[in-house]
Parts: C-alpha cells; sequence; structure tokens
C-alpha cells in the first residue's frame, strides 16, 4: 500500500464500483416505479373509481404471466451488465489514468537518486503546464542550480591550485637554488621571495574571508563611523604608494556625509581593496578620486580612476572570485583575483549594494552603498 499507484488504483476502483452500485440500484427502481405508473394511468383504469382501479391493478400484476416476467428480468439483467460493464471500463480506464499521473512521479524520483548520486546534470521531461510540469520545471531549475554550484566549486579549487602555485613554485624554486648555491641569497631576491609570502598571505586571507561571507558567518561590528575620517586613514596608508607609481590620490565631498553605521575594520578592508583595484589599473600620472553622497537613507561611497577601463563584456562579471580582466597583468602586479569578491560580500553582509561603470579608455567608478546611523 505504500504506492502511489495502488493507493490511486483503488480509489479509482472504488469510485466507480459505487457509481456503478448506485446507478444500477436506482435504474432498476426506476423501471418498476414506471411500470407501476404505467399500470395506474391506464385510461380504462381512470373511468373506474380509485377502489376498483386499485382492485385492479393488483390483479393486473398477479396475472403477470411467463413473458411479462421475462421482459421484466430483461430489463434487470441488461442494467445490472450495463453496469457491470461500465465498472470494468471504469477499472481499464483508472488503471491508465494512474498510470499517466504517476509517470512524471516515477521519472522525478529516478532523476532525484541519479542527481544524489552526482549526475548533476540531469533533467526531467516537463510533460504538460500544469501542477506536475511546475513541480518538473522546479525540479530542473534545482539541478541546474546544483550543476552550476558544482562548476563554480570545481573552477575554485583549480583557481585556488594554480594561485597557490604560481608563488609556491617560485620560492621552491628559488630557495633550492640558494641551498644548493646556484643563487647567490642578495637582498633583491629575498625581497622578491618576501613579495611572494606576502601574496601568499593576502591570498589565504581573502578566501577565508570571503568564504565566511559566502557562508554568512563573517564577524561584523557596526558602528557610527565618521565616513570622512575612515576613508581619510586608508588614503594615507595608500598614499605613499600612489606617489610612488605617479598617482595622484585625491578625496571630496566627504565632509558633509552623515555618520554610517558600518564595522570600522570591514569599512577600512573594502577601500583598500577598491584603492588597490582602482591604482592597478591606472598609468602614471593618473587620477583615483573618492568621493561620497547621501541618498536617502544610504551613503554611496565612490572609487573613481582614470584607467584604461572595462569592456562591456566583463562588467557583469567584475566581482565574481578570481575574475581579471587582464590575468597577466593583474598577476605580475600581484592581483589575487578575489579583492573585488571579497568587497561586494561585505558590503552586502553590511546592508549596503555595490556597483560598476566604466568606460574603456576613460577609467571606471566603483560604488556601494551604506546605511546612515
Amino acid at each position: 500500500m505504500r504506492s502511489l499507484t495502488v493507493k490511486l488504483t483503488l480509489a479509482f476502483l472504488a469510485v466507480a464500483f459505487i457509481s456503478v452500485g448506485m446507478v444500477g440500484f436506482l435504474a432498476n427502481r426506476a423501471t418498476q416505479m414506471q411500470f407501476g405508473s404505467y399500470l395506474e394511468q391506464n385510461p380504462w383504469l381512470e373511468r373506474m373509481g380509485p377502489g376498483m382501479a386499485m382492485h385492479m391493478q393488483r390483479m393486473m400484476l398477479q396475472m403477470f404471466g411467463p413473458p411479462e416476467r421475462r421482459f421484466l428480468a430483461r430489463v434487470n439483467r441488461a442494467i445490472w451488465l450495463s453496469a457491470l460493464a461500465s465498472g470494468i471500463l471504469a477499472t481499464v480506464l483508472g488503471i491508465l489514468l494512474t498510470r499517466q499521473l504517476t509517470a512524471p512521479l516515477r521519472e522525478l524520483a529516478a532523476a532525484a537518486r541519479r542527481i544524489g548520486r552526482g549526475e548533476l546534470h540531469e533533467r526531467v521531461s516537463v510533460y504538460a503546464d500544469d501542477e506536475l510540469g511546475d513541480v518538473a520545471q522546479a525540479f530542473n531549475a534545482m539541478a541546474a542550480a546544483l550543476d552550476r554550484q558544482e562548476e563554480i566549486r570545481r573552477q575554485l579549487l583549480a583557481d585556488i591550485a594554480h594561485e597557490l602555485g604560481t608563488p609556491l613554485a617560485v620560492l621552491q624554486g628559488n630557495l633550492e637554488g640558494m641551498l644548493d648555491g646556484v643563487i647567490e641569497p642578495t637582498a633583491e631576491r629575498l625581497a622578491s621571495l618576501h613579495t611572494h609570502v606576502g601574496l601568499l598571505t593576502r591570498l589565504v586571507k581573502d578566501l577565508r574571508d570571503l568564504s565566511l561571507a559566502q557562508a554568512g558567518q563573517l564577524t561584523l561590528h557596526p558602528e557610527p563611523l565618521d565616513l570622512a575620517s575612515a576613508v581619510q586613514e586608508v588614503v594615507e596608508v595608500v598614499r605613499p604608494r600612489a606617489e610612488e607609481k605617479g598617482i595622484t590620490l585625491v578625496t571630496s565631498s566627504l565632509e558633509s556625509i552623515p555618520p554610517v553605521m558600518a564595522d570600522r575594520h570591514r569599512l577600512a578592508q573594502v577601500l583598500h581593496n577598491l584603492l588597490d583595484n582602482a591604482m592597478r589599473h591606472t598609468p602614471q600620472g593618473g587620477t583615483v578620486e573618492v568621493t561620497a553622497r547621501r541618498e536617502g537613507r544610504m551613503v554611496r561611497v565612490s572609487v573613481r580612476d582614470t584607467g584604461s577601463g572595462i569592456p562591456p563584456e566583463d562588467l557583469p562579471h567584475v566581482f565574481d572570485r578570481f575574475y581579471r580582466v587582464d590575468r597577466s597583468r593583474a598577476r605580475a602586479t600581484g592581483g589575487t583575483g578575489l579583492g573585488l569578491a571579497v568587497v561586494k560580500h561585505v558590503v552586502e553582509a553590511s546592508g549596503g549594494q555595490v556597483s560598476v561603470e566604466s568606460t574603456v579608455g576613460r577609467g571606471s567608478t566603483f560604488s556601494f552603498t551604506l546605511p546612515i546611523a
């Protein structure tokens, strides 16, 4: 009785036989009543008195001979045979209809088992535009989402292995050369190794922050912050590197902004990542500007650069993990491909949104919003 097919079939049979039985019983009773009514409505009986008419009717019923009784028996037998044939037909149709109704469910169950075994490309057919069709479409959407997540996971593992492998290979090769005496451990070479160690440290830290943010476990301590002072602190930290590259770093429109509700450490992390990204893509003599403006109950902070810009086809992906518009250049300048992804998740965890506008050859503007305290 655990099978839905058996349950539906028995339900169809019960309804069919109860309905047919009731029809047969009512038809039999109706025949007898109509026959009696016919006798009562004979004209020559109506011309008699009520007592005489009833007496004559009883006499006629008692005088039924074999032909009349065989006629009534044939009528009753025809009624019950029709009822039996209708019951059999209802049974066959019920079984076929049940199998047709449960076929998509059986296919859905088989596909779910295959997905459970890791066959995430599995999909089911959508037979009709009804509730079962809605379930099939929802199942296909779920399977497609799982397939995308698995592809992202595989790509993430491959990207992590690649990103870790490059600096580790450099470190290993140089250290082995120094141990063998082939490479002299000069200050320049040690400084280069230190740079690769810093890249590895930043990559691991970004991966940890990103995984915590995606799991909803990123620790935030929001408090009312003076946005102007918070931005200025980060700007002063990165200013020496901007001057070294010949980039002008400026701030504007920050003094009139009300306090925002944010985590000071995470806000500094977001600004540092955006400024680092802007300076990486801005040539010597360019400008990076940090501005802010109020938008209702939110404050929008923007980091604008006069760099190379981002092609339109790359704009939807700039906040993806390990996505680089120019992979070789980003790796050569120390980018991990995670900074903007961390920015997106930290800002969203803080109750804001991120956006980007860019024109190739004219620069880009990365913006994020924060709630007013």
